[in-house]
C-alpha cells in the first residue's frame, strides 16, 4: 500500500509542483500522457457502461419475449369456434396492460406480432392484424416510414406492407422512385400490395431503374396476387424508362394482352436491343400475324440475335408470307441463321416438312446435312 502512495504522490507533485521547472518539450510530452491516461479511462468508463446496458438489454428482451411468446402461443391454441372479435377481446385487455410506452417491450410485441402474423393464416392471421391496430403499433410503423434513416423507412415498409396497412399506400409512393436502390425496391413491392385503387401508379413516375431482379420479384408478386386488378399494361410500353417497359413486356407476354399487339410491333424500332428482342419473342408467342411485315422491315438492320429471335418468330407464326424469306436465309453466311431458318419453315404444320424436302434436292450439300438435322425428329431444337 505504502508503494502505490508513494508512486502516486510521485505523479502528483509531477504535475502540480514540478511541471514548471522542466523544459517546454518535456512538458508537452507529460501533459499528452496525461490526457492520453484520462481518454483511456474515460474510453473503458464508457465500454463498461455499455457492456452492462447490453447485459441489462438482453435479458429484458428475453424476459419479455418469453412472456408474449406465451400469450401469442395462448391466442394460436385458443377455441376456435369463437368469432373473431371474441378473440380479441380476450386478449386485447392483457395485452393493452404491458408497458408498451418501454422501447423494448414494444419492439418485442411488433416483432413478435408480426412473425406468427407471417406464419399463420385464417382467423389467427386476421386477430393478429386487429390487435395490431388497436395496440396502436401501426402509428409506430408509420413514424417508421417518415424517419430520416433509409434502414428504418425499409423496416417500416415491410412492417405496414406485412400487417396490409393499406392507408399507408399514401406515404410508401413518395419513395417507390427514391435513388437509394433497396428502398425503392421495397417501396415498389409493397405499393402493389397495399394501394387499392391504383397500384401501378408508380410506373407512371418511375425514372430509376427497376433492377433485373427485382424485376423478378415484381412479377412474382403482380402475377401470385389473385385480388390484383390486372391493367392493360401496354399503357406503360411509351415509358421513357427502359426499364418499366421491359417489365411491362413481360408482364403483357405472361397475361397473353392481345390488345397491346399495336404498341408492341411499335417497339421493333426501339433504340435498346433488349426491348426489341423481347418484343419479337411476344409477337412470336401470342402469334401475331399481322407483325409479321414489321419485324420483316427491320430484320437487316438488326445484330445476330435479334435475326434469330425473328426468324423463331416468323416460323411459330407459321403464316406462310413469308417461307421464300425463309428459304432465302438458308444461303446465309453465318450457320445459326440457316439453321433458325430451318426450323421456322419446318413449323408450318401443313407443309413445313415437305417444303424442306423441295429445298433439299436443290440446294448445296451442307446445307443438306443441315435439313438432315432438322427433319430428324429424335433432335430436339
Amino acid at each position: 500500500m505504502n508503494f502505490f502512495q508513494t508512486v502516486f504522490n510521485y505523479i502528483r507533485e509531477t504535475y502540480t509542483d514540478r511541471l514548471f521547472y522542466f523544459p517546454s518539450n518535456i512538458r508537452i510530452s507529460l501533459l499528452i500522457i496525461l490526457f492520453c491516461v484520462i481518454a483511456v479511462l474515460e474510453l473503458y468508463v464508457y465500454i463498461s457502461f455499455r457492456r452492462a446496458q447490453q447485459i441489462k438489454r438482453k435479458r429484458d428482451e428475453a424476459k419479455w419475449k418469453e412472456y408474449i411468446d406465451n400469450m401469442l402461443a395462448n391466442l394460436v391454441i385458443f377455441d376456435e369456434s369463437d368469432s373473431t372479435e371474441d378473440i380479441v377481446a380476450h386478449f386485447y385487455p392483457k395485452m393493452s396492460k404491458l408497458p408498451l410506452r418501454n422501447p423494448i417491450v414494444n419492439e418485442v410485441l411488433t416483432a413478435e406480432i408480426l412473425t406468427y402474423h407471417k406464419n399463420f393464416t385464417g382467423k389467427i392471421h386476421e386477430v393478429l392484424s386487429i390487435l395490431y391496430r388497436r395496440l396502436n403499433l401501426d402509428r409506430k410503423s408509420k413514424k417508421k416510414i417518415n424517419n430520416k434513416n433509409w434502414e428504418v423507412k425499409i423496416e417500416g415498409i415491410r412492417e405496414a406492407n406485412e400487417m396490409r396497412i393499406k392507408e399507408m399506400a399514401g406515404e410508401i409512393i413518395k419513395y417507390t422512385d427514391d435513388e437509394n436502390s433497396l428502398l425503392r425496391m421495397e417501396a415498389q413491392a409493397a405499393y402493389i400490395k397495399l394501394s387499392e385503387q391504383y397500384p401501378f401508379r408508380f410506373l407512371d413516375r418511375a425514372q430509376e431503374r427497376i433492377l433485373d431482379w427485382h424485376q423478378v420479384v415484381l412479377f412474382e408478386i403482380i402475377t401470385k396476387n389473385k385480388q390484383l386488378s390486372i391493367p392493360s399494361f401496354s399503357h406503360w410500353l411509351r415509358s421513357s424508362n427502359d426499364t418499366v417497359v421491359m417489365l411491362c413486356l413481360k408482364l403483357i407476354e405472361h397475361f397473353m394482352q392481345f390488345d397491346a399487339a399495336e404498341e408492341v410491333q411499335r417497339l421493333l424500332k426501339h433504340h435498346n436491343p433488349k426491348v426489341v428482342k423481347k418484343s419479337v419473342e411476344i409477337i412470336g408467342k401470342l402469334e401475331l400475324a399481322d407483325a409479321e411485315k414489321h419485324m420483316f422491315e427491320v430484320y437487316f438492320d438488326q445484330p445476330e440475335e435479334i435475326k434469330l429471335e425473328i426468324l423463331n418468330s416468323l416460323g411459330k407464326i407459321s403464316s406462310g408470307n413469308y417461307n421464300d424469306f425463309l428459304s432465302s436465309r438458308i444461303y446465309s453466311t453465318d450457320p445459326k441463321i440457316k439453321k433458325e431458318a430451318l426450323y421456322a419453315i419446318k413449323r408450318n404444320p401443313e407443309h413445313g416438312e415437305e417444303k424442306l424436302r423441295e429445298i433439299y434436292k436443290q440446294t448445296t450439300l451442307e446445307n443438306q446435312a443441315l435439313i438432315k438435322h432438322v427433319l430428324d425428329h429424335r433432335i430436339k431444337p
